[in-house]
Protein backbone atom coordinates (compact mmCIF):
# COMPACT_ATOMS: atom_id res chain seq x y z
CA UNK A 1 0.00 0.00 0.00
CA UNK A 2 1.71 3.35 -1.09
CA UNK A 3 -0.94 6.09 0.83
CA UNK A 4 -1.12 7.77 3.62
CA UNK A 5 1.16 7.11 6.28
CA UNK A 6 0.44 6.44 9.85
CA UNK A 7 1.73 7.66 12.27
CA UNK A 8 3.31 11.14 11.72
CA UNK A 9 6.89 10.42 11.09
CA UNK A 10 8.22 14.03 11.99
CA UNK A 11 6.38 12.51 15.61
CA UNK A 12 8.88 9.75 15.43
CA UNK A 13 12.36 8.82 15.95
CA UNK A 14 14.20 8.02 13.14
CA UNK A 15 14.05 4.37 13.43
CA UNK A 16 10.13 4.35 13.72
CA UNK A 17 9.88 6.80 10.51
CA UNK A 18 11.64 4.36 8.48
CA UNK A 19 9.48 1.53 9.64
CA UNK A 20 6.44 3.72 9.04
CA UNK A 21 8.00 4.49 5.11
CA UNK A 22 8.54 0.69 4.89
CA UNK A 23 5.35 0.02 5.57
CA UNK A 24 3.73 2.50 3.15
CA UNK A 25 5.54 0.73 0.59
CA UNK A 26 8.63 2.81 0.30
CA UNK A 27 12.16 1.66 -0.32
CA UNK A 28 14.34 2.63 2.67
CA UNK A 29 18.04 2.89 3.52
CA UNK A 30 20.20 3.73 6.36
CA UNK A 31 22.01 6.84 5.64
CA UNK A 32 25.40 8.38 7.77
CA UNK A 33 24.36 11.35 9.79
CA UNK A 34 26.85 14.73 10.16
CA UNK A 35 28.00 15.93 13.57
CA UNK A 36 29.39 19.30 14.00
CA UNK A 37 30.07 19.66 10.23
CA UNK A 38 31.82 16.18 9.98
CA UNK A 39 30.11 13.21 8.34
CA UNK A 40 29.79 10.05 10.02
CA UNK A 41 31.41 7.80 6.89
CA UNK A 42 34.61 9.47 9.03
CA UNK A 43 36.00 10.57 5.31
CA UNK A 44 37.60 14.58 5.55
CA UNK A 45 37.04 15.13 2.08
CA UNK A 46 33.13 13.61 2.19
CA UNK A 47 30.96 15.48 -0.55
CA UNK A 48 27.76 14.48 0.71
CA UNK A 49 27.79 14.79 4.89
CA UNK A 50 24.96 13.17 5.89
CA UNK A 51 23.49 12.47 2.69
CA UNK A 52 25.15 9.29 1.65
CA UNK A 53 23.97 5.59 2.49
CA UNK A 54 25.65 3.84 4.85
CA UNK A 55 25.71 0.46 2.75
CA UNK A 56 25.74 -0.51 -0.56
CA UNK A 57 22.34 0.26 -1.94
CA UNK A 58 22.11 -1.45 -5.37
CA UNK A 59 18.90 -4.22 -4.06
CA UNK A 60 16.94 -1.26 -2.63
CA UNK A 61 16.62 -0.05 -5.88
CA UNK A 62 14.81 -3.00 -7.01
CA UNK A 63 13.27 -4.72 -3.76
CA UNK A 64 12.39 -2.29 -0.53
CA UNK A 65 13.85 -4.18 2.68
CA UNK A 66 11.48 -6.15 4.81
CA UNK A 67 10.55 -4.29 8.40
CA UNK A 68 12.47 -7.05 10.01
CA UNK A 69 16.03 -6.08 8.18
CA UNK A 70 14.86 -2.28 8.70
CA UNK A 71 14.79 -2.50 12.24
CA UNK A 72 18.39 -4.63 12.38
CA UNK A 73 19.20 -1.74 10.65
CA UNK A 74 18.23 0.91 12.74
CA UNK A 75 19.16 -1.04 16.29
CA UNK A 76 22.95 -0.90 14.07
CA UNK A 77 22.77 2.73 13.49
CA UNK A 78 20.01 4.19 15.89
CA UNK A 79 20.83 7.72 14.57
CA UNK A 80 21.00 7.22 11.03
CA UNK A 81 19.71 9.15 8.91
CA UNK A 82 16.18 8.38 6.26
CA UNK A 83 17.32 7.52 3.07
CA UNK A 84 14.15 6.87 0.60
CA UNK A 85 15.07 5.42 -2.47
CA UNK A 86 12.70 7.16 -5.96
CA UNK A 87 11.57 5.47 -8.40
CA UNK A 88 9.91 2.18 -9.29
CA UNK A 89 10.73 0.41 -6.52
CA UNK A 90 8.75 3.18 -4.21
CA UNK A 91 6.34 4.65 -7.04
CA UNK A 92 7.91 8.26 -6.17
CA UNK A 93 9.11 11.21 -7.76
CA UNK A 94 10.79 13.68 -5.62
CA UNK A 95 11.52 17.31 -6.91
CA UNK A 96 14.30 18.51 -5.29
CA UNK A 97 14.54 22.27 -5.20
CA UNK A 98 17.40 24.06 -4.12
CA UNK A 99 17.45 27.72 -3.31
CA UNK A 100 21.33 28.05 -2.60
CA UNK A 101 21.62 27.72 -6.72
CA UNK A 102 18.33 29.52 -7.66
CA UNK A 103 16.04 26.91 -7.21
CA UNK A 104 13.22 28.87 -6.10
CA UNK A 105 13.18 31.03 -8.82
CA UNK A 106 14.00 28.25 -11.58
CA UNK A 107 10.63 25.95 -10.33
CA UNK A 108 8.44 29.48 -10.45
CA UNK A 109 9.77 29.85 -13.86
CA UNK A 110 8.89 26.39 -14.92
CA UNK A 111 5.54 26.32 -13.32
CA UNK A 112 4.77 29.37 -15.10
CA UNK A 113 6.06 28.18 -18.27
CA UNK A 114 5.02 24.97 -18.53
CA UNK A 115 2.06 23.59 -16.19
CA UNK A 116 1.33 25.78 -13.61
CA UNK A 117 1.57 25.54 -9.66
CA UNK A 118 2.02 21.92 -7.68
CA UNK A 119 0.26 20.79 -4.56
CA UNK A 120 1.49 18.00 -3.49
CA UNK A 121 3.36 15.96 -0.33
CA UNK A 122 6.00 18.60 0.60
CA UNK A 123 8.84 18.36 3.10
CA UNK A 124 11.58 21.12 4.54
CA UNK A 125 15.32 20.55 4.23
CA UNK A 126 17.65 21.25 7.24
CA UNK A 127 19.32 23.06 4.45
CA UNK A 128 16.36 25.38 3.31
CA UNK A 129 15.71 23.53 0.28
CA UNK A 130 12.42 21.54 -0.30
CA UNK A 131 11.83 18.29 -1.89
CA UNK A 132 7.92 18.19 -3.56
CA UNK A 133 6.92 14.20 -3.55
CA UNK A 134 4.91 12.78 -6.18
CA UNK A 135 3.77 9.15 -6.74
CA UNK A 136 3.96 7.07 -10.19
CA UNK A 137 4.69 4.02 -11.47
CA UNK A 138 6.32 4.73 -14.50
CA UNK A 139 8.85 6.72 -13.13
CA UNK A 140 11.48 8.78 -15.54
CA UNK A 141 15.52 8.33 -14.70
CA UNK A 142 16.99 10.81 -12.34
CA UNK A 143 18.09 14.11 -14.04
CA UNK A 144 18.53 17.95 -13.64
CA UNK A 145 15.42 19.80 -14.92
CA UNK A 146 16.71 23.27 -14.27
CA UNK A 147 20.00 25.24 -12.30
CA UNK A 148 18.72 23.97 -8.60
CA UNK A 149 15.81 21.94 -9.17
CA UNK A 150 16.71 18.30 -9.91
CA UNK A 151 13.96 15.11 -10.47
CA UNK A 152 14.96 12.76 -8.07
CA UNK A 153 13.15 9.49 -9.99
CA UNK A 154 14.84 6.29 -11.21
CA UNK A 155 18.19 5.55 -9.68
CA UNK A 156 17.51 7.91 -7.37
CA UNK A 157 17.50 8.50 -3.10
CA UNK A 158 16.38 11.51 -1.12
CA UNK A 159 16.83 12.01 2.68
CA UNK A 160 13.64 12.34 4.89
CA UNK A 161 12.05 13.90 7.86
CA UNK A 162 13.21 13.49 10.70
CA UNK A 163 16.92 12.90 9.48
CA UNK A 164 19.69 15.56 10.89
CA UNK A 165 21.00 18.16 8.36
CA UNK A 166 24.54 19.22 8.51
CA UNK A 167 23.34 22.38 9.54
CA UNK A 168 22.11 20.82 12.95
CA UNK A 169 18.34 21.19 11.33
CA UNK A 170 16.06 18.49 11.05
CA UNK A 171 14.22 17.86 7.64
CA UNK A 172 10.93 18.02 8.20
CA UNK A 173 6.99 18.13 6.77
CA UNK A 174 5.57 21.29 5.38
CA UNK A 175 2.35 21.94 7.93
CA UNK A 176 -0.78 19.81 6.02
CA UNK A 177 1.35 17.73 3.90
CA UNK A 178 3.13 15.43 5.46
CA UNK A 179 2.25 11.77 4.04
CA UNK A 180 0.48 11.17 7.62
CA UNK A 181 -2.06 13.82 6.29
CA UNK A 182 -2.53 13.00 2.37
CA UNK A 183 -0.62 11.13 -0.47
CA UNK A 184 1.47 12.24 -2.62
CA UNK A 185 0.04 13.72 -5.86
CA UNK A 186 0.23 11.97 -8.96
CA UNK A 187 3.32 13.37 -11.01
CA UNK A 188 2.01 15.77 -13.66
CA UNK A 189 2.39 15.21 -17.51
CA UNK A 190 4.21 18.21 -18.17
CA UNK A 191 7.03 17.45 -15.31
CA UNK A 192 7.55 13.94 -16.56
CA UNK A 193 7.46 16.14 -20.59
CA UNK A 194 10.34 17.95 -19.41
CA UNK A 195 12.30 14.99 -17.23
CA UNK A 196 12.01 12.78 -20.22
CA UNK A 197 13.17 15.55 -22.54
CA UNK A 198 16.49 15.78 -20.77
CA UNK A 199 14.82 19.59 -20.46
CA UNK A 200 17.54 22.70 -19.84
CA UNK A 201 16.34 26.17 -19.77
CA UNK A 202 16.64 27.59 -23.34
CA UNK A 203 18.62 24.97 -24.91
CA UNK A 204 18.44 21.07 -26.15
CA UNK A 205 21.25 19.34 -24.59
CA UNK A 206 23.74 17.11 -26.70
CA UNK A 207 23.37 14.23 -24.92
CA UNK A 208 19.55 13.96 -24.19
CA UNK A 209 18.77 10.07 -24.05
CA UNK A 210 17.74 9.44 -27.88
CA UNK A 211 18.14 5.68 -28.43
CA UNK A 212 15.39 3.54 -28.03
CA UNK A 213 14.20 0.85 -25.12
CA UNK A 214 14.61 -1.88 -28.16
CA UNK A 215 17.78 -0.65 -29.49
CA UNK A 216 19.58 -0.49 -26.01
CA UNK A 217 18.32 -4.01 -25.55
CA UNK A 218 20.04 -5.48 -28.50
CA UNK A 219 23.52 -3.39 -27.47
CA UNK A 220 23.21 -5.14 -24.13
CA UNK A 221 22.66 -8.35 -25.55
CA UNK A 222 25.67 -7.64 -28.69
CA UNK A 223 27.66 -7.01 -25.61
CA UNK A 224 27.34 -10.28 -23.39
CA UNK A 225 27.59 -11.91 -27.08
CA UNK A 226 31.58 -10.65 -26.22
CA UNK A 227 31.68 -11.47 -22.80
CA UNK A 228 31.05 -8.04 -21.34
CA UNK A 229 28.15 -7.45 -18.93
CA UNK A 230 27.40 -3.95 -18.88
CA UNK A 231 25.71 -1.94 -15.73
CA UNK A 232 23.70 1.05 -16.22
CA UNK A 233 25.09 3.87 -17.65
CA UNK A 234 28.55 4.98 -18.23
CA UNK A 235 31.71 2.92 -17.08
CA UNK A 236 34.66 1.35 -18.16
CA UNK A 237 35.06 -2.84 -18.96
CA UNK A 238 38.36 -4.46 -19.85
CA UNK A 239 38.38 -4.41 -23.71
CA UNK A 240 37.45 -8.28 -24.80
CA UNK A 241 39.35 -7.70 -28.62
CA UNK A 242 43.05 -7.34 -26.99
CA UNK A 243 44.46 -8.44 -23.90
CA UNK A 244 43.57 -6.13 -21.58
CA UNK A 245 44.55 -6.07 -18.09
CA UNK A 246 43.25 -2.58 -16.65
CA UNK A 247 39.86 -1.24 -18.03
CA UNK A 248 40.47 0.78 -21.05
CA UNK A 249 37.09 0.16 -22.69
CA UNK A 250 34.31 2.95 -22.15
CA UNK A 251 30.67 2.17 -22.74
CA UNK A 252 27.84 4.47 -22.90
CA UNK A 253 25.07 2.36 -22.51
CA UNK A 254 22.58 4.46 -22.71
CA UNK A 255 23.61 6.44 -26.16
CA UNK A 256 24.56 2.50 -27.37
CA UNK A 257 28.62 4.40 -27.94
CA UNK A 258 31.56 2.71 -27.19
CA UNK A 259 35.20 3.39 -27.31
CA UNK A 260 38.41 1.62 -26.65
CA UNK A 261 41.65 3.57 -25.94
CA UNK A 262 44.11 0.81 -26.12
CA UNK A 263 42.15 -0.46 -29.84
CA UNK A 264 41.87 3.34 -30.53
CA UNK A 265 38.29 1.78 -31.78
CA UNK A 266 34.84 2.34 -31.55
CA UNK A 267 31.04 3.93 -32.21
CA UNK A 268 27.54 2.28 -32.09
CA UNK A 269 26.12 -1.52 -32.52
CA UNK A 270 26.99 -1.87 -35.87
CA UNK A 271 31.08 -1.53 -35.49
CA UNK A 272 30.77 -3.90 -32.76
CA UNK A 273 28.80 -6.17 -34.83
CA UNK A 274 31.76 -6.23 -37.13
CA UNK A 275 34.04 -6.76 -34.48
CA UNK A 276 32.06 -9.71 -33.67
CA UNK A 277 31.94 -11.04 -37.18
CA UNK A 278 28.49 -11.11 -37.32
CA UNK A 279 26.55 -9.03 -40.72
CA UNK A 280 26.09 -5.31 -40.30
CA UNK A 281 22.17 -4.50 -40.77
CA UNK A 282 22.00 -2.19 -44.02
CA UNK A 283 21.90 1.24 -43.18
CA UNK A 284 19.69 3.27 -45.34
CA UNK A 285 21.50 6.35 -47.44
CA UNK A 286 18.24 7.95 -48.08
CA UNK A 287 15.80 9.74 -46.17
CA UNK A 288 12.87 7.61 -45.29
CA UNK A 289 9.11 9.59 -46.14
CA UNK A 290 5.57 8.52 -45.69
CA UNK A 291 2.71 8.64 -44.11
CA UNK A 292 3.11 7.60 -39.92
CA UNK A 293 0.45 5.70 -38.46
CA UNK A 294 -3.80 6.01 -39.70
CA UNK A 295 -4.76 8.28 -41.81
CA UNK A 296 -7.81 10.29 -39.94
CA UNK A 297 -9.82 13.67 -40.91
CA UNK A 298 -8.53 16.56 -39.35
CA UNK A 299 -10.60 18.71 -37.21
CA UNK A 300 -8.18 21.35 -36.46
CA UNK A 301 -6.90 22.63 -39.67
CA UNK A 302 -4.55 25.15 -40.00
CA UNK A 303 -0.55 26.06 -40.71
CA UNK A 304 0.43 27.47 -37.44
CA UNK A 305 3.90 25.49 -36.53
CA UNK A 306 3.23 24.45 -32.85
CA UNK A 307 6.06 22.32 -31.24
CA UNK A 308 5.75 19.20 -29.01
CA UNK A 309 7.94 18.56 -26.00
CA UNK A 310 8.63 15.42 -24.28
CA UNK A 311 9.03 13.06 -27.46
CA UNK A 312 12.29 11.98 -26.25
CA UNK A 313 10.07 10.04 -23.27
CA UNK A 314 8.66 8.26 -26.63
CA UNK A 315 11.24 7.14 -28.92
CA UNK A 316 10.25 3.78 -28.80
CA UNK A 317 7.00 4.98 -30.14
CA UNK A 318 8.07 7.23 -32.48
CA UNK A 319 10.43 4.81 -34.07
CA UNK A 320 8.04 2.27 -34.33
CA UNK A 321 5.65 5.04 -36.32
CA UNK A 322 8.44 5.29 -38.84
CA UNK A 323 8.68 1.63 -39.40
CA UNK A 324 11.11 0.30 -36.79
CA UNK A 325 14.01 1.28 -38.32
CA UNK A 326 16.75 4.37 -39.22
CA UNK A 327 18.55 5.73 -41.85
CA UNK A 328 21.38 7.92 -42.68
CA UNK A 329 19.22 10.86 -43.43
CA UNK A 330 16.74 10.40 -40.55
CA UNK A 331 12.75 10.61 -41.49
CA UNK A 332 10.42 13.32 -42.52
CA UNK A 333 6.83 11.71 -42.07
CA UNK A 334 3.23 13.04 -42.68
CA UNK A 335 0.66 12.05 -39.90
CA UNK A 336 -2.14 13.08 -38.23
CA UNK A 337 -1.74 13.84 -34.45
CA UNK A 338 -4.73 14.04 -31.79
CA UNK A 339 -5.38 16.49 -29.10
CA UNK A 340 -6.56 14.87 -26.02
CA UNK A 341 -6.81 17.08 -22.99
CA UNK A 342 -5.90 15.49 -19.16
CA UNK A 343 -7.41 16.19 -16.19
CA UNK A 344 -4.27 18.01 -14.63
CA UNK A 345 -4.55 20.55 -17.69
CA UNK A 346 -1.76 18.90 -20.01
CA UNK A 347 -2.65 18.14 -23.33
CA UNK A 348 -1.64 14.64 -24.53
CA UNK A 349 -0.50 14.71 -28.38
CA UNK A 350 -1.20 10.92 -30.08
CA UNK A 351 -0.37 9.62 -33.36
CA UNK A 352 -1.85 6.32 -33.98
CA UNK A 353 -2.82 5.42 -30.72
CA UNK A 354 0.62 6.22 -28.75
CA UNK A 355 1.59 9.46 -26.68
CA UNK A 356 4.24 11.14 -28.55
CA UNK A 357 4.66 14.12 -26.19
CA UNK A 358 2.68 17.04 -25.17
CA UNK A 359 1.56 20.64 -25.89
CA UNK A 360 3.85 23.09 -24.05
CA UNK A 361 1.86 25.31 -21.50
CA UNK A 362 0.82 28.42 -23.45
CA UNK A 363 0.42 26.30 -26.22
CA UNK A 364 -1.95 24.43 -24.34
CA UNK A 365 -3.70 27.40 -22.94
CA UNK A 366 -4.13 28.78 -26.28
CA UNK A 367 -5.22 25.67 -28.07
CA UNK A 368 -7.59 24.30 -25.23
CA UNK A 369 -11.56 25.99 -25.87
CA UNK A 370 -10.90 25.15 -29.81
CA UNK A 371 -9.19 21.28 -28.87
CA UNK A 372 -12.52 21.27 -26.39
CA UNK A 373 -15.02 22.18 -28.93
CA UNK A 374 -13.61 20.40 -31.70
CA UNK A 375 -13.90 17.21 -29.24
CA UNK A 376 -17.55 18.26 -28.30
CA UNK A 377 -18.65 18.58 -32.25
CA UNK A 378 -16.71 16.33 -33.72
CA UNK A 379 -15.41 13.93 -31.56
CA UNK A 380 -12.36 14.38 -31.73
CA UNK A 381 -9.22 17.53 -32.01
CA UNK A 382 -6.57 16.26 -34.93
CA UNK A 383 -4.56 18.25 -36.78
CA UNK A 384 -1.47 17.72 -39.39
CA UNK A 385 1.78 17.08 -37.86
CA UNK A 386 5.40 15.94 -38.83
CA UNK A 387 7.69 13.57 -37.51
CA UNK A 388 11.52 14.16 -38.44
CA UNK A 389 14.80 13.37 -37.06
CA UNK A 390 16.09 10.05 -35.87
CA UNK A 391 19.18 9.40 -38.26
CA UNK A 392 21.79 7.33 -37.36
CA UNK A 393 25.10 8.17 -39.01
CA UNK A 394 26.94 4.59 -38.17
CA UNK A 395 29.54 6.31 -35.17
CA UNK A 396 27.49 5.62 -32.63
CA UNK A 397 25.44 8.99 -32.32
CA UNK A 398 21.60 9.47 -33.31
CA UNK A 399 19.65 11.61 -34.06
CA UNK A 400 16.11 12.58 -31.97
CA UNK A 401 12.89 12.17 -33.35
CA UNK A 402 10.86 15.25 -33.03
CA UNK A 403 7.41 16.26 -33.85
CA UNK A 404 6.03 19.69 -34.99
CA UNK A 405 2.09 20.09 -35.46
CA UNK A 406 0.35 22.43 -37.84
CA UNK A 407 -2.95 24.08 -35.95
CA UNK A 408 -5.17 27.29 -36.36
Amino acid sequence: MRGVIRPDPDSLAPAAAALAYAASGWSVVPVHVAHEGRCSCGRADCNAPGKHPRLRWEEAQHHPADPTQVARWWRRWPDANVGVVTGRVSALAVIDVDPRHGGDAAFEDLQAGWGGPVETVTSATGGGGRHLWFRTSDPPASTVLAEGVEMKAEGGMVVAPPSLHLSGHRYRWEPGRSPSVRPPAPLPGWLRAIAGDGFRPGRRPKDAPVRTRAEQEAFVAAWRRAGVELHPGDNYYLCPFHDDHHPSLHVDAEGCRWYCFACRDGGGIGRLREKLGEARPVRLRRRIRGFAGPRRPVTLPGDRPVSVVGESAHQDELLELTGGRRSYAGVEMEAVAELVPTDDGTIEVRIGGRTVGVLARDDAATLRPLVEEAIDSLGAATCRAEIRGGWDRGGGDVGLFGVELFCP
